[in-house]
Protein backbone atom coordinates (compact mmCIF):
# COMPACT_ATOMS: atom_id res chain seq x y z
CA UNK A 1 0.00 0.00 0.00
CA UNK A 2 1.63 3.31 -0.98
CA UNK A 3 1.99 5.93 1.79
CA UNK A 4 3.68 9.29 2.22
CA UNK A 5 4.90 11.28 5.19
CA UNK A 6 3.32 14.74 5.47
CA UNK A 7 3.25 17.49 8.08
CA UNK A 8 -0.09 16.07 9.23
CA UNK A 9 1.37 12.56 9.58
CA UNK A 10 1.28 9.45 7.42
CA UNK A 11 -1.11 9.60 4.49
CA UNK A 12 -2.30 6.54 2.54
CA UNK A 13 -2.23 6.96 -1.22
CA UNK A 14 -4.75 5.39 -3.61
CA UNK A 15 -3.86 2.38 -5.73
CA UNK A 16 -3.82 3.02 -9.45
CA UNK A 17 -6.76 1.45 -11.27
CA UNK A 18 -4.42 -0.36 -13.71
CA UNK A 19 -2.16 -1.75 -10.98
CA UNK A 20 -2.35 -5.55 -10.59
CA UNK A 21 -3.47 -6.47 -7.07
CA UNK A 22 -1.57 -9.80 -6.98
CA UNK A 23 2.14 -10.38 -7.48
CA UNK A 24 4.16 -13.58 -7.67
CA UNK A 25 7.49 -11.76 -7.61
CA UNK A 26 6.24 -10.12 -10.78
CA UNK A 27 2.79 -8.64 -11.39
CA UNK A 28 0.02 -10.97 -12.46
CA UNK A 29 -1.53 -8.96 -15.26
CA UNK A 30 -5.30 -9.41 -15.19
CA UNK A 31 -5.69 -9.17 -11.40
CA UNK A 32 -6.43 -5.41 -11.45
CA UNK A 33 -10.05 -6.11 -10.46
CA UNK A 34 -9.21 -8.42 -7.55
CA UNK A 35 -11.02 -6.48 -4.79
CA UNK A 36 -8.61 -6.89 -1.88
CA UNK A 37 -7.85 -3.47 -0.24
CA UNK A 38 -4.04 -3.80 -0.60
CA UNK A 39 -1.57 -5.43 -2.99
CA UNK A 40 -0.51 -8.99 -2.12
CA UNK A 41 2.91 -10.30 -3.20
CA UNK A 42 4.02 -13.88 -2.51
CA UNK A 43 6.65 -15.84 -4.45
CA UNK A 44 4.95 -19.17 -3.64
CA UNK A 45 1.65 -18.33 -5.31
CA UNK A 46 0.41 -20.80 -7.91
CA UNK A 47 -0.72 -18.57 -10.81
CA UNK A 48 -2.81 -19.61 -13.75
CA UNK A 49 -1.02 -20.75 -16.90
CA UNK A 50 -1.55 -17.33 -18.47
CA UNK A 51 -0.30 -15.57 -15.26
CA UNK A 52 -3.49 -13.52 -15.29
CA UNK A 53 -4.75 -14.75 -11.93
CA UNK A 54 -4.49 -17.35 -9.15
CA UNK A 55 -6.16 -20.68 -8.57
CA UNK A 56 -8.60 -19.65 -5.83
CA UNK A 57 -11.44 -22.00 -6.51
CA UNK A 58 -12.76 -24.41 -3.91
CA UNK A 59 -13.74 -28.04 -4.63
CA UNK A 60 -14.89 -30.93 -2.49
CA UNK A 61 -11.98 -33.13 -3.52
CA UNK A 62 -9.34 -30.54 -2.74
CA UNK A 63 -6.81 -28.93 -5.01
CA UNK A 64 -3.29 -28.40 -3.57
CA UNK A 65 -2.38 -25.32 -5.71
CA UNK A 66 -5.70 -23.66 -4.94
CA UNK A 67 -5.56 -24.66 -1.27
CA UNK A 68 -2.11 -23.11 -0.96
CA UNK A 69 -3.16 -19.90 -2.70
CA UNK A 70 -6.19 -19.52 -0.44
CA UNK A 71 -4.01 -20.06 2.64
CA UNK A 72 -1.68 -17.27 1.47
CA UNK A 73 -4.62 -14.93 0.93
CA UNK A 74 -5.87 -15.68 4.47
CA UNK A 75 -2.38 -14.94 5.79
CA UNK A 76 -2.45 -11.66 3.88
CA UNK A 77 -5.85 -10.99 5.49
CA UNK A 78 -4.27 -11.27 8.96
CA UNK A 79 -1.51 -8.86 7.97
CA UNK A 80 -4.05 -6.43 6.50
CA UNK A 81 -6.11 -6.44 9.72
CA UNK A 82 -2.96 -5.72 11.74
CA UNK A 83 -2.14 -2.82 9.39
CA UNK A 84 -5.70 -1.49 9.70
CA UNK A 85 -5.51 -1.52 13.49
CA UNK A 86 -2.11 0.21 13.52
CA UNK A 87 -3.13 2.85 10.98
CA UNK A 88 -6.34 3.65 12.86
CA UNK A 89 -4.58 3.85 16.22
CA UNK A 90 -2.03 6.29 14.78
CA UNK A 91 -4.65 8.35 12.90
CA UNK A 92 -3.21 7.95 9.42
CA UNK A 93 -4.81 10.17 6.85
CA UNK A 94 -7.09 8.81 4.07
CA UNK A 95 -7.93 5.70 6.10
CA UNK A 96 -11.00 5.14 3.95
CA UNK A 97 -8.68 3.73 1.28
CA UNK A 98 -8.18 0.69 3.51
CA UNK A 99 -11.94 0.15 3.38
CA UNK A 100 -12.05 -0.46 -0.39
CA UNK A 101 -13.18 -4.08 -0.10
CA UNK A 102 -15.87 -5.44 -2.43
CA UNK A 103 -17.30 -8.76 -3.60
CA UNK A 104 -15.58 -10.64 -6.44
CA UNK A 105 -16.65 -9.31 -9.86
CA UNK A 106 -18.43 -11.85 -12.02
CA UNK A 107 -15.63 -11.74 -14.59
CA UNK A 108 -13.00 -13.24 -12.26
CA UNK A 109 -13.80 -16.91 -12.87
CA UNK A 110 -10.60 -18.15 -11.18
CA UNK A 111 -11.93 -17.12 -7.72
CA UNK A 112 -14.61 -18.87 -5.68
CA UNK A 113 -17.07 -16.07 -4.94
CA UNK A 114 -18.63 -17.82 -1.94
CA UNK A 115 -15.24 -18.54 -0.40
CA UNK A 116 -14.05 -14.97 -0.85
CA UNK A 117 -17.32 -13.55 0.49
CA UNK A 118 -17.35 -15.71 3.64
CA UNK A 119 -13.64 -16.14 4.42
CA UNK A 120 -12.13 -12.83 3.29
CA UNK A 121 -14.70 -10.08 2.68
CA UNK A 122 -16.83 -10.73 5.78
CA UNK A 123 -13.91 -10.55 8.27
CA UNK A 124 -12.67 -7.36 6.58
CA UNK A 125 -16.03 -5.62 6.76
CA UNK A 126 -16.79 -6.86 10.29
CA UNK A 127 -13.52 -5.29 11.42
CA UNK A 128 -14.05 -2.11 9.45
CA UNK A 129 -17.46 -1.58 11.07
CA UNK A 130 -15.92 -1.14 14.52
CA UNK A 131 -12.66 0.60 13.56
CA UNK A 132 -12.33 4.37 13.73
CA UNK A 133 -11.81 4.78 10.03
CA UNK A 134 -14.13 7.66 9.08
CA UNK A 135 -12.62 11.14 9.21
CA UNK A 136 -15.61 13.30 10.09
CA UNK A 137 -16.85 16.77 9.27
CA UNK A 138 -15.77 17.82 12.78
CA UNK A 139 -12.22 16.54 12.01
CA UNK A 140 -12.47 13.57 14.37
CA UNK A 141 -12.27 9.84 13.69
CA UNK A 142 -15.41 7.72 14.01
CA UNK A 143 -16.36 4.07 13.47
CA UNK A 144 -19.06 2.99 11.05
CA UNK A 145 -21.01 1.29 13.83
CA UNK A 146 -21.10 1.52 17.63
CA UNK A 147 -22.37 -1.46 19.61
CA UNK A 148 -24.00 -2.92 16.53
CA UNK A 149 -25.89 0.25 15.63
CA UNK A 150 -25.13 2.43 12.62
CA UNK A 151 -23.23 5.53 13.69
CA UNK A 152 -21.48 7.14 10.74
CA UNK A 153 -23.99 8.60 8.29
CA UNK A 154 -22.88 8.75 4.66
CA UNK A 155 -24.85 11.18 2.44
CA UNK A 156 -26.76 9.21 -0.16
CA UNK A 157 -28.65 10.72 -3.08
CA UNK A 158 -29.23 10.51 -6.80
CA UNK A 159 -26.56 13.08 -7.75
CA UNK A 160 -23.38 14.60 -6.41
CA UNK A 161 -25.21 17.90 -5.84
CA UNK A 162 -27.89 16.17 -3.74
CA UNK A 163 -25.27 14.36 -1.66
CA UNK A 164 -23.36 17.58 -0.99
CA UNK A 165 -26.61 19.34 -0.06
CA UNK A 166 -27.46 16.54 2.40
CA UNK A 167 -23.97 16.88 3.87
CA UNK A 168 -24.37 20.64 4.37
CA UNK A 169 -27.65 20.10 6.22
CA UNK A 170 -26.22 17.35 8.40
CA UNK A 171 -23.08 19.35 9.21
CA UNK A 172 -25.08 21.80 11.33
CA UNK A 173 -26.79 18.96 13.20
CA UNK A 174 -24.37 16.06 13.72
CA UNK A 175 -20.97 16.83 12.11
CA UNK A 176 -19.32 14.20 14.29
CA UNK A 177 -21.25 11.50 12.38
CA UNK A 178 -20.65 12.73 8.83
CA UNK A 179 -17.60 12.02 6.66
CA UNK A 180 -15.42 14.94 5.63
CA UNK A 181 -16.79 16.78 2.60
CA UNK A 182 -13.82 15.74 0.46
CA UNK A 183 -14.50 12.04 1.20
CA UNK A 184 -18.22 11.88 0.36
CA UNK A 185 -17.81 10.56 -3.18
CA UNK A 186 -15.02 8.15 -2.18
CA UNK A 187 -17.25 6.52 0.42
CA UNK A 188 -20.09 6.38 -2.09
CA UNK A 189 -18.19 3.64 -3.96
CA UNK A 190 -17.27 1.71 -0.79
CA UNK A 191 -20.51 1.44 1.20
CA UNK A 192 -22.24 -1.86 1.91
CA UNK A 193 -25.62 -2.56 3.57
CA UNK A 194 -24.30 -2.44 7.15
CA UNK A 195 -23.15 1.18 6.64
CA UNK A 196 -25.47 3.99 7.66
CA UNK A 197 -26.78 6.29 4.96
CA UNK A 198 -28.21 9.77 5.28
CA UNK A 199 -30.92 10.45 2.73
CA UNK A 200 -33.38 13.27 2.14
CA UNK A 201 -36.11 11.00 3.49
CA UNK A 202 -34.15 10.45 6.71
CA UNK A 203 -33.53 14.18 7.17
CA UNK A 204 -37.26 14.79 6.69
CA UNK A 205 -38.00 12.14 9.31
CA UNK A 206 -35.56 13.78 11.73
CA UNK A 207 -37.27 17.17 11.22
CA UNK A 208 -40.75 15.70 11.70
CA UNK A 209 -39.63 13.93 14.87
CA UNK A 210 -38.34 17.17 16.41
CA UNK A 211 -41.83 18.57 16.05
CA UNK A 212 -41.10 22.30 16.34
CA UNK A 213 -38.70 25.09 15.52
CA UNK A 214 -37.78 25.36 19.21
CA UNK A 215 -36.62 21.75 19.57
CA UNK A 216 -34.93 21.79 16.16
CA UNK A 217 -32.99 24.95 17.06
CA UNK A 218 -31.53 23.20 20.08
CA UNK A 219 -29.98 20.60 17.75
CA UNK A 220 -28.47 22.95 15.16
CA UNK A 221 -25.40 24.17 17.04
CA UNK A 222 -26.15 27.88 16.73
CA UNK A 223 -27.51 27.98 13.16
CA UNK A 224 -30.86 29.70 12.61
CA UNK A 225 -33.50 26.98 12.27
CA UNK A 226 -35.49 28.73 9.53
CA UNK A 227 -32.35 29.31 7.46
CA UNK A 228 -31.39 25.66 7.94
CA UNK A 229 -34.84 24.50 6.83
CA UNK A 230 -34.69 26.68 3.72
CA UNK A 231 -31.36 25.07 2.89
CA UNK A 232 -32.96 21.66 3.28
CA UNK A 233 -35.94 22.64 1.08
CA UNK A 234 -33.50 23.87 -1.60
CA UNK A 235 -31.66 20.55 -1.51
CA UNK A 236 -34.98 18.70 -1.67
CA UNK A 237 -35.87 20.40 -4.95
CA UNK A 238 -32.72 18.94 -6.55
CA UNK A 239 -34.44 15.54 -6.55
CA UNK A 240 -37.98 15.80 -7.88
CA UNK A 241 -39.06 12.26 -6.87
CA UNK A 242 -37.90 12.85 -3.29
CA UNK A 243 -39.48 16.31 -3.26
CA UNK A 244 -42.91 15.10 -4.36
CA UNK A 245 -42.85 12.11 -2.02
CA UNK A 246 -41.62 13.90 1.09
CA UNK A 247 -43.78 17.03 0.98
CA UNK A 248 -46.86 14.89 0.48
CA UNK A 249 -46.44 12.87 3.65
CA UNK A 250 -44.00 14.58 6.05
CA UNK A 251 -44.76 17.37 8.53
CA UNK A 252 -41.67 19.47 7.84
CA UNK A 253 -43.03 23.00 7.35
CA UNK A 254 -43.31 25.32 10.39
CA UNK A 255 -46.52 27.20 11.02
CA UNK A 256 -46.56 30.62 12.70
CA UNK A 257 -46.54 28.97 16.12
CA UNK A 258 -43.33 27.14 15.22
CA UNK A 259 -44.95 23.70 14.98
CA UNK A 260 -44.16 21.46 11.99
CA UNK A 261 -47.12 20.68 9.73
CA UNK A 262 -47.78 18.92 6.46
CA UNK A 263 -48.05 21.09 3.38
CA UNK A 264 -51.76 20.30 2.91
CA UNK A 265 -52.53 21.55 6.43
CA UNK A 266 -51.14 25.04 5.77
CA UNK A 267 -52.05 28.25 3.98
CA UNK A 268 -49.99 31.24 2.90
CA UNK A 269 -50.25 34.42 4.96
CA UNK A 270 -51.22 37.27 2.63
CA UNK A 271 -49.10 39.58 4.77
CA UNK A 272 -51.81 42.15 5.56
CA UNK A 273 -53.19 40.60 8.77
CA UNK A 274 -52.78 42.67 11.94
CA UNK A 275 -51.13 40.37 14.55
CA UNK A 276 -53.50 41.73 17.21
CA UNK A 277 -56.48 40.43 15.23
CA UNK A 278 -54.86 37.00 15.12
CA UNK A 279 -54.46 37.19 18.92
CA UNK A 280 -58.12 38.09 19.32
CA UNK A 281 -59.25 35.33 16.97
CA UNK A 282 -57.26 32.88 19.09
CA UNK A 283 -59.04 34.14 22.21
CA UNK A 284 -62.28 33.50 20.34
CA UNK A 285 -61.29 29.86 19.93
CA UNK A 286 -59.59 29.74 16.51
CA UNK A 287 -55.79 29.84 16.42
CA UNK A 288 -55.26 30.68 12.75
CA UNK A 289 -51.47 30.75 13.23
CA UNK A 290 -51.67 26.96 13.47
CA UNK A 291 -52.74 26.90 9.81
CA UNK A 292 -50.51 29.71 8.48
CA UNK A 293 -47.11 28.95 6.99
CA UNK A 294 -44.27 30.73 8.79
CA UNK A 295 -43.26 33.79 6.74
CA UNK A 296 -39.57 32.83 7.02
CA UNK A 297 -40.12 29.72 4.86
CA UNK A 298 -38.68 29.93 1.35
CA UNK A 299 -39.98 26.96 -0.64
CA UNK A 300 -41.81 26.29 -3.87
CA UNK A 301 -45.14 25.07 -2.50
CA UNK A 302 -47.65 25.16 -5.30
CA UNK A 303 -51.31 24.74 -4.49
CA UNK A 304 -51.43 26.48 -1.10
CA UNK A 305 -54.38 28.79 -0.64
CA UNK A 306 -54.01 32.20 0.97
CA UNK A 307 -55.56 33.69 4.08
CA UNK A 308 -55.84 37.47 4.32
CA UNK A 309 -57.24 40.05 6.71
CA UNK A 310 -60.71 39.84 5.16
CA UNK A 311 -60.80 36.16 6.09
CA UNK A 312 -59.81 36.96 9.68
CA UNK A 313 -62.43 39.68 9.98
CA UNK A 314 -65.10 37.32 8.64
CA UNK A 315 -64.13 34.61 11.16
CA UNK A 316 -64.06 37.09 14.04
CA UNK A 317 -67.38 38.67 13.14
CA UNK A 318 -69.13 35.30 12.88
CA UNK A 319 -67.76 34.14 16.24
CA UNK A 320 -68.63 37.41 18.02
CA UNK A 321 -72.15 37.40 16.62
CA UNK A 322 -72.64 33.84 17.86
CA UNK A 323 -71.16 34.40 21.33
CA UNK A 324 -72.84 37.74 22.12
CA UNK A 325 -76.31 36.26 21.55
CA UNK A 326 -76.00 34.39 24.86
CA UNK A 327 -74.68 36.32 27.89
CA UNK A 328 -73.70 33.14 29.70
CA UNK A 329 -71.54 32.16 26.73
CA UNK A 330 -70.20 35.69 26.20
CA UNK A 331 -68.62 35.67 29.68
CA UNK A 332 -66.23 32.97 28.52
CA UNK A 333 -64.88 35.29 25.83
CA UNK A 334 -64.47 38.49 27.84
CA UNK A 335 -60.66 38.63 27.23
CA UNK A 336 -61.29 38.58 23.48
CA UNK A 337 -63.96 41.30 23.68
CA UNK A 338 -61.80 43.48 25.95
CA UNK A 339 -58.80 43.19 23.61
CA UNK A 340 -60.97 44.04 20.59
CA UNK A 341 -62.39 47.11 22.34
CA UNK A 342 -58.86 48.25 23.14
CA UNK A 343 -57.90 47.77 19.49
CA UNK A 344 -60.95 49.83 18.49
CA UNK A 345 -59.64 52.67 20.69
CA UNK A 346 -56.09 52.34 19.35
CA UNK A 347 -57.06 52.22 15.66
CA UNK A 348 -60.54 53.74 15.28
CA UNK A 349 -60.30 54.47 11.52
CA UNK A 350 -59.14 50.97 10.69
CA UNK A 351 -61.68 49.44 13.07
CA UNK A 352 -64.52 51.39 11.52
CA UNK A 353 -63.48 50.26 8.03
CA UNK A 354 -63.08 46.56 8.90
CA UNK A 355 -65.91 46.18 11.43
CA UNK A 356 -68.44 48.92 10.51
CA UNK A 357 -71.47 47.32 12.17
CA UNK A 358 -69.64 46.04 15.23
CA UNK A 359 -67.84 49.35 15.66
CA UNK A 360 -71.20 51.20 15.72
CA UNK A 361 -72.62 48.68 18.16
CA UNK A 362 -69.57 48.01 20.28
CA UNK A 363 -71.75 48.22 23.40
CA UNK A 364 -72.61 44.60 22.57
CA UNK A 365 -69.07 43.72 23.60
CA UNK A 366 -69.66 44.92 27.17
CA UNK A 367 -71.68 43.16 29.80
CA UNK A 368 -73.97 44.92 32.29
CA UNK A 369 -71.72 44.35 35.30
CA UNK A 370 -68.72 45.74 33.47
CA UNK A 371 -70.63 48.85 32.41
CA UNK A 372 -71.70 49.52 35.99
CA UNK A 373 -68.17 48.92 37.27
CA UNK A 374 -66.68 51.30 34.69
CA UNK A 375 -69.15 54.01 35.68
CA UNK A 376 -68.22 53.60 39.35
CA UNK A 377 -64.50 53.77 38.56
CA UNK A 378 -65.01 56.90 36.46
CA UNK A 379 -66.84 58.58 39.34
CA UNK A 380 -64.06 57.63 41.78
CA UNK A 381 -61.42 58.99 39.43
CA UNK A 382 -63.30 62.28 39.03
CA UNK A 383 -63.45 62.64 42.80
CA UNK A 384 -59.68 62.12 43.05
CA UNK A 385 -58.99 64.68 40.32
CA UNK A 386 -61.19 67.21 42.10
CA UNK A 387 -59.62 66.44 45.49
CA UNK A 388 -56.09 67.14 44.22
CA UNK A 389 -57.23 70.01 41.99
CA UNK A 390 -55.82 68.48 38.79
CA UNK A 391 -57.32 67.68 35.42
CA UNK A 392 -55.42 64.65 34.13
CA UNK A 393 -54.15 61.33 35.45
CA UNK A 394 -50.54 62.37 34.70
CA UNK A 395 -50.97 65.49 36.88
CA UNK A 396 -52.42 63.27 39.61
CA UNK A 397 -49.35 60.98 39.47
CA UNK A 398 -47.07 64.00 39.84
CA UNK A 399 -48.88 65.31 42.92
CA UNK A 400 -48.88 61.88 44.62
CA UNK A 401 -45.18 61.34 43.91
CA UNK A 402 -44.31 64.72 45.42
CA UNK A 403 -46.29 63.97 48.55
CA UNK A 404 -44.75 60.51 49.08
CA UNK A 405 -41.23 61.21 47.82
CA UNK A 406 -39.93 62.65 51.13
CA UNK A 407 -40.92 59.74 53.33
CA UNK A 408 -37.87 57.56 52.61
CA UNK A 409 -35.27 59.52 54.61
CA UNK A 410 -31.95 57.95 55.54
CA UNK A 411 -30.53 58.00 59.09
CA UNK A 412 -26.95 59.30 59.42
CA UNK A 413 -24.68 56.38 60.36
CA UNK A 414 -20.97 55.55 60.13
CA UNK A 415 -21.63 53.31 57.15
CA UNK A 416 -23.63 56.01 55.34
CA UNK A 417 -20.84 58.56 55.89
CA UNK A 418 -18.28 56.04 54.63
CA UNK A 419 -20.42 55.22 51.58
CA UNK A 420 -20.33 58.95 50.77
CA UNK A 421 -16.53 59.00 51.06
CA UNK A 422 -16.68 61.90 53.61
CA UNK A 423 -13.92 62.06 56.24
CA UNK A 424 -14.67 65.13 58.42
CA UNK A 425 -17.35 67.54 59.62
CA UNK A 426 -16.34 70.28 57.16
CA UNK A 427 -16.90 67.96 54.21
CA UNK A 428 -20.22 66.89 55.71
CA UNK A 429 -21.45 70.48 56.02
CA UNK A 430 -20.34 71.26 52.49
CA UNK A 431 -22.12 68.14 51.24
CA UNK A 432 -25.41 69.23 52.82
CA UNK A 433 -25.27 72.45 50.79
CA UNK A 434 -26.43 70.21 47.96
CA UNK A 435 -30.22 70.31 48.49
CA UNK A 436 -30.79 67.06 46.58
CA UNK A 437 -28.32 65.25 48.82
CA UNK A 438 -29.60 66.87 52.01
CA UNK A 439 -33.14 65.74 51.13
CA UNK A 440 -32.02 62.15 51.55
CA UNK A 441 -31.34 62.45 55.30
CA UNK A 442 -33.52 62.95 58.35
CA UNK A 443 -32.91 66.45 59.75
CA UNK A 444 -32.73 65.21 63.33
CA UNK A 445 -29.74 62.97 62.53
CA UNK A 446 -26.37 64.60 63.33
CA UNK A 447 -22.99 62.84 62.86
CA UNK A 448 -20.50 62.70 65.73
CA UNK A 449 -16.69 62.98 65.63
CA UNK A 450 -16.38 59.25 66.31
CA UNK A 451 -18.43 58.54 63.20
CA UNK A 452 -15.90 60.36 61.01
CA UNK A 453 -12.95 58.53 62.61
CA UNK A 454 -14.67 55.25 61.87
CA UNK A 455 -15.51 56.39 58.33
CA UNK A 456 -11.85 57.24 57.63
CA UNK A 457 -10.81 53.80 58.82
CA UNK A 458 -13.22 51.84 56.65
CA UNK A 459 -12.58 54.08 53.60
CA UNK A 460 -8.88 53.26 53.86
CA UNK A 461 -9.65 49.57 54.42
CA UNK A 462 -11.82 49.53 51.30
CA UNK A 463 -9.07 51.16 49.21
CA UNK A 464 -6.47 48.69 50.46
CA UNK A 465 -8.80 45.73 49.81
CA UNK A 466 -9.59 46.81 46.24
CA UNK A 467 -5.94 47.38 45.28
CA UNK A 468 -4.95 44.05 46.86
CA UNK A 469 -7.73 42.32 44.89
CA UNK A 470 -6.72 43.94 41.59
CA UNK A 471 -3.15 42.66 42.08
CA UNK A 472 -4.52 39.10 41.95
CA UNK A 473 -6.20 39.66 38.55
CA UNK A 474 -4.02 39.03 35.50
CA UNK A 475 -5.87 41.62 33.41
CA UNK A 476 -4.99 44.46 35.80
CA UNK A 477 -1.61 46.26 36.21
CA UNK A 478 -1.40 48.43 39.37
CA UNK A 479 2.36 48.98 39.43
CA UNK A 480 1.95 52.74 38.72
CA UNK A 481 -1.18 53.34 40.80
CA UNK A 482 -1.66 56.89 42.09
CA UNK A 483 -4.25 58.30 44.50
CA UNK A 484 -5.57 61.46 42.82
CA UNK A 485 -8.37 62.09 45.34
CA UNK A 486 -9.64 60.52 48.56
CA UNK A 487 -11.47 57.72 46.76
CA UNK A 488 -10.00 57.93 43.23
CA UNK A 489 -7.05 55.98 41.79
CA UNK A 490 -5.27 56.60 38.48
CA UNK A 491 -2.29 54.90 36.82
CA UNK A 492 -4.08 51.54 36.59
CA UNK A 493 -4.20 49.51 33.39
CA UNK A 494 -7.00 47.07 32.52
CA UNK A 495 -6.01 44.80 29.61
CA UNK A 496 -3.42 47.40 28.64
CA UNK A 497 -5.95 50.28 28.71
CA UNK A 498 -5.55 53.19 31.16
CA UNK A 499 -8.50 53.41 33.56
CA UNK A 500 -9.41 55.47 36.61
CA UNK A 501 -11.09 53.74 39.53
CA UNK A 502 -13.48 55.10 42.14
CA UNK A 503 -13.43 53.04 45.36
CA UNK A 504 -16.09 52.95 48.04
CA UNK A 505 -16.88 50.86 51.11
CA UNK A 506 -20.37 49.41 50.90
CA UNK A 507 -20.75 47.64 54.21
CA UNK A 508 -24.41 48.61 54.43
CA UNK A 509 -24.99 47.51 50.82
CA UNK A 510 -25.29 51.03 49.35
CA UNK A 511 -23.11 53.63 47.62
CA UNK A 512 -23.84 57.36 47.38
CA UNK A 513 -21.86 59.32 44.78
CA UNK A 514 -21.40 62.92 45.98
CA UNK A 515 -17.99 64.39 45.14
CA UNK A 516 -17.82 66.33 41.88
CA UNK A 517 -14.42 64.78 41.19
CA UNK A 518 -15.98 61.33 41.37
CA UNK A 519 -18.83 62.35 39.08
CA UNK A 520 -16.29 63.75 36.61
CA UNK A 521 -14.29 60.49 36.62
CA UNK A 522 -17.41 58.35 36.22
CA UNK A 523 -18.45 60.52 33.27
CA UNK A 524 -15.42 59.36 31.27
CA UNK A 525 -15.50 56.18 29.16
CA UNK A 526 -12.47 54.59 30.83
CA UNK A 527 -13.64 54.42 34.42
CA UNK A 528 -14.60 51.68 36.85
CA UNK A 529 -16.45 51.69 40.18
CA UNK A 530 -15.23 49.15 42.78
CA UNK A 531 -16.65 48.49 46.25
CA UNK A 532 -15.68 46.53 49.33
CA UNK A 533 -18.77 45.07 51.01
CA UNK A 534 -16.84 43.59 53.89
CA UNK A 535 -17.27 40.06 52.54
CA UNK A 536 -16.15 40.58 48.94
CA UNK A 537 -14.51 43.07 46.61
CA UNK A 538 -16.45 43.56 43.39
CA UNK A 539 -16.82 45.84 40.40
CA UNK A 540 -20.16 47.64 40.01
CA UNK A 541 -21.27 47.80 36.38
CA UNK A 542 -23.82 50.08 34.77
CA UNK A 543 -26.06 47.08 34.20
CA UNK A 544 -25.96 46.22 37.91
CA UNK A 545 -26.99 49.77 38.79
CA UNK A 546 -29.94 49.65 36.38
CA UNK A 547 -31.15 46.31 37.75
CA UNK A 548 -30.83 47.09 41.45
CA UNK A 549 -32.36 50.58 41.21
CA UNK A 550 -35.02 49.47 38.68
CA UNK A 551 -34.27 52.51 36.55
CA UNK A 552 -36.18 52.23 33.29
CA UNK A 553 -35.97 55.78 32.05
CA UNK A 554 -33.40 58.56 32.41
CA UNK A 555 -32.59 61.83 30.59
CA UNK A 556 -29.69 61.95 28.15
Amino acid sequence: MPVEQTEEGVRILPLSADLPRLFCDFPLLGTELFPFPVVINNPTFNPTDARDGLFLTQTQRGDPPSDHNRAVIKEALSLYLALLKYASKNAWRSLHLLAVAKPIPSGLTWVSQNWYRDEILKPIRDTLLHTKIVRTASNTMAPIQIEGKKYALFPSGSTKEVRRGIWRCGRSWFPERLPALSDIELWQDILWPECGKLTLEQLATFIETEGSIETLSAKLKGKDAHAWLNEFYATLTLSEPDFLSIIAKRAIFPNQNGTFKKKDDLSHDAGNIDPVLLDILKLLGTDLREALLAPEVVADLDGLDEKDEAFVVKEMSAAIEEYTDDKSVAKNYRPAFDRLLRWFREKPKRAKALFPSLFRNKHHLYDDDEIVENIERAEQLNELLKHYNVKTVDELHTVIEKQTGGSKLLPVTEDIIASLGIKNVEEWKKALEDKNLAALFAHESTPTADMFVYAQTIIQTAKDSVIAHLKTLNEYDVDDVQETATTIFAGIKHNGRDVQIVVRPAYDGTVIIYYQSEQDVLDYEDYELWVDTGTEVRRITFGHILKTTEIRRFPI
